[in-house]
């Protein structure tokens, strides 16, 4: 097998392929490999809880479409496989990456991207430095845990209820993983807790997506 296909540890942050991650082929081979791997989720019938990056991109650019908005805000760049593919749909992308190699990478790579802003840092930190520069409705990528090592979540969505504007868009990726251990709240905390910071908000789960937003023409005092 292809050292570059092998498995890996989703709980490890170990960085394989350093170089091939720097060179211009990485993004083109993941395109294709995107495509691969959608092919083959859906020839094994569509199995959960994990799904392809492409329902991700999919669900990302509904709600982009559906609610109009021009923002978008990510915790855990990673390596900016969602800023690549995302980078001419939205004006302004702001993302934080806690790992340093990641997030130096990131920095360098968009660097010729104006409207592309990369942070590095603990996001639940970062994240409330990012607030005062959003004044419309932002759709939030939350993606910043891993695994059960680390999950900055309650104190990012601590930061994104205390913004003025209340209309944000928040999809929460791995929904797997929110069973209201460790770090993580359970999704009935995340739907208690939308209930009083953004009264009528939907809390919704699909595709190991968590989907908190309030519904077109729905208006927050």
């Amino acid at each position: 097998m292809s050292p570059l296909l092998k498995k890996k540890d989703p709980h490890s942050r170990e960085i394989p392929h350093k170089a091939f991650r720097n060179s211009p082929f990485f993004y083109p081979y993941k395109r294709l490999a995107y495509r691969g791997e959608y092919v083959w989720w859906r020839l094994k019938g569509s199995p959960g809880p994990r799904v392809p990056h492409l329902i991700k991109q999919k669900t990302i650019a509904e709600f982009r479409e559906r609610f109009g908005l021009k923002v978008m805000v990510e915790t855990g760049t990673n390596v900016g496989n969602m800023i690549n593919v995302q980078k001419n749909r939205f004006r302004e992308i702001y993302s934080i990456e806690n790992n340093p190699w990641y997030a130096g990478r990131a920095k360098r790579i968009f660097a010729k991207y104006p409207h592309i802003h990369t942070y590095e840092g603990d996001s639940g930190k970062v994240l409330p430095t990012i607030m005062p520069l959003l004044h419309e409705p932002c759709l939030f990528w939350v993606d910043a845990h891993w695994g059960k090592v680390s999950a900055p979540i309650k104190e990012e969505m601590e930061c994104i209820y205390r913004h003025p504007i209340r209309n944000h868009v928040l999809l929460i990726d791995d929904a797997r993983w929110f069973d209201g251990e460790g770090d993580y709240y359970s999704v009935q905390d995340l739907r208690d807790h939308a209930a009083l910071e953004f009264p009528g908000a939907v809390v919704e789960v699909k595709d190991d997506i968590i989907r908190i937003y309030r519904p077109e023409g729905s208006n927050l005092a």
